[in-house]
Order: C-alpha cells, then sequence, then structure tokens
C-alpha cells in the first residue's frame, strides 16, 4: 500500500468537491456532505452510506464517493 500523507492532521477539516473530511484514525474518516447533516463512518474499504452498501453487494470492489474522498485526503490514489 502507499504511504500515507504525513501533513494530514486529526481532526481538521479537508474540502474534497461538495464533502468534508475529517481524518478520526489511521485509515478512517468521518466524511461530511455539504447539504446534509449526516456524518459517515467511511475507511479505505468501507462506507455506512446507502450507496456503498447497496452496490458493493453486486461489485466487491465498489468505492463510493466517500472512500475516494477518503482515499484523496490520505493521498492514496
Amino acid at each position: 500500500m502507499s504511504e500515507i500523507n504525513p501533513s494530514v492532521k486529526m481532526f481538521e477539516p479537508y474540502p474534497v468537491g461538495d464533502l468534508v473530511v475529517y481524518i478520526t484514525g489511521p485509515e478512517r474518516g468521518s466524511v461530511i456532505e455539504s447539504d446534509c447533516r449526516w456524518e459517515l463512518t467511511t475507511t479505505l474499504s468501507s462506507c455506512d452510506c446507502c450507496t456503498f452498501r447497496w452496490y458493493s453487494r453486486r461489485d466487491p470492489s465498489y468505492k463510493c464517493r466517500h472512500i475516494l474522498a477518503l482515499r484523496q485526503v490520505l493521498g492514496l490514489k
């Protein structure tokens, strides 16, 4: 796996498009949509969002936009 971006700080807000990512652990974060009050727990391989829970059953490699935003903040591809 790639190195995680060392300049990322825990519990600091990082905007990614219309999302805000807060890193809460080494490979974990809270992702919040700008138009929503829901805080989603997201890891590099899973997310609480309905879209991930639905599509990952059909395609185990599916990554929702919340996972992609977390990976972007962490500097992972």
